[in-house]
């Protein structure tokens, strides 16, 4: 499993498992049925399937995501647990976004609030 992989594993687990993050899945997911995320790195394509309640990740091409991210691997983490700024990485061409990236915002507030209620 790759370390992109493990991140999402362990995001999903604390969505499973804290009530407040469901809360904010709901949310954010509003009167949809859900959200559709694409990421296309070098370790593969996989999205992430966002309901009201869970999220699950899938290997593949989802045929019309909401928001599509392309970048290397070490990117995205970078992104995701905030090491990198998403600012930064539009600017210099290392992370393209095609579609909604509104959808970034959320995602980074459940993210943050992932991280800051696991320790």
């Amino acid at each position: 499993m790759t370390q992109l992989q493990e991140f999402f594993q362990f995001l999903m687990a604390q969505v499973r498992d804290k009530p407040n993050l469901k809360d904010t899945l709901a949310e954010w997911v509003g009167p949809y049925h859900g959200k559709v995320l694409q990421l296309h790195t070098n370790e593969g394509d996989q999205y992430i399937v966002v309901t009201k309640d869970n999220m699950t990740l899938h290997d593949g091409v989802y045929p019309s995501p909401d928001v599509v991210y392309k970048a290397s691997a070490e990117t995205i983490l970078g992104i995701f647990t905030g090491e990198t700024p998403f600012r930064d990485t539009m600017k210099d061409g290392s992370l393209t976004v095609i579609g909604n990236a509104h959808e970034s915002n959320p995602l980074a507030n459940l993210i943050l609030e992932a991280m800051t209620g696991a320790f």
